[in-house]
């Protein structure tokens, strides 16, 4: 009997290598996984349009976790997805957040379960763009459509260098409101209190019916460490930061460091550890 059903893996510099795909022996071991019944869940910080593109070039149609968690959706069925779960943003928050980054001058751009919205497109939509493959929707009357909506996330698309400095100034502001996180070198995303991967995960087990103690996960970042803690076998990319390294060793005995996403990492854990 399998240890584990369900294997949850992020995608950006964990399952993607540096330009952005997948490898053939990541295609291949993930193939095989899928031969011996297990389900292959993409958990992502991307928008459900961005995780299917993978989803469609691995042959794997299994539920996603997509936004950081803020949505669930279910298998892929005749070209459409069912939402499962989705927790948007309050609508204070949005409010207070545009208002904050129109007078800082900052890129804002607006995530709903179908669509991206931003003001205009400059240096750092093309950055979300060429790191994500995502489409916009440039509205230049952003500011009326989204006040008073509750749109799943919201990130801040800066220059890498003030990043820390905006993540902590977000932070300090709306910390203890709404989940603060920093993912990609340039990002600031804003989800809903309560919206990790890990709460994503705990959900959909519960959806498939499937112990948490039976999911392995696999991440890089501070986004993936909700997912990380609540999973049976916990798997970090070389590639993440000493900082998650340190944070996650001293917590758990058990966690296994993968090689890095430049190195077929993903594979080698399935490939060590779950085919026989």
């Amino acid at each position: 009997m399998l240890k584990y059903k369900l294997l949850a893996i992020d995608l950006d510099k964990t399952l993607l290598n540096n330009e952005h795909r997948v490898s053939k022996r990541n295609y291949l071991a993930l193939k095989k996984c899928k031969e011996m019944g297990l389900y292959v869940i993409l958990a992502s910080g991307r928008e459900v349009e961005t995780i299917d593109r993978f989803s469609d070039e691995l042959d794997i149609y299994d539920p996603i976790i997509a936004c950081v968690g803020a949505i669930v959706c279910g298998e892929k069925q005749h070209g459409k997805r069912e939402l499962l779960y989705h927790k948007p943003l309050p609508v204070g928050i949005v409010d207070e957040v545009m208002e904050f980054t129109k007078a800082m001058g900052w890129c804002l751009t607006v995530h709903y379960p179908d669509k991206i919205l931003a003001l205009k497109q400059d240096k750092y939509t093309d950055i979300y763009h060429n790191q994500t493959g995502a489409t916009f929707t440039f509205v230049s009357d952003l500011y009326e459509i989204i006040s008073g909506s509750q749109p799943t996330k919201l990130i801040i698309v800066v220059d890498a260098d003030i990043r820390e400095d905006v993540y902590q100034q977000f932070l300090k502001k709306w910390g203890d409101k709404a989940n603060i996180t920093k993912t990609n070198p340039e990002y600031v995303e804003v989800n809903a209190k309560g919206v990790d991967k890990g709460v994503a995960l705990i959900e959909l087990c519960r959806i498939l019916d499937i112990p948490i103690s039976q999911t392995m996960a696999f991440g890089d970042n501070y986004s993936d460490l909700p997912m990380l803690t609540v999973s049976g076998g916990k798997i970090l990319m070389d590639n993440a930061s000493d900082d998650i390294k340190s944070e996650l060793k001293e917590k758990f005995s058990d966690l296994i460091i993968a090689p890095s996403n430049e190195d077929d990492g993903v594979a080698y854990i399935i490939e060590s550890l779950l085919i026989d």
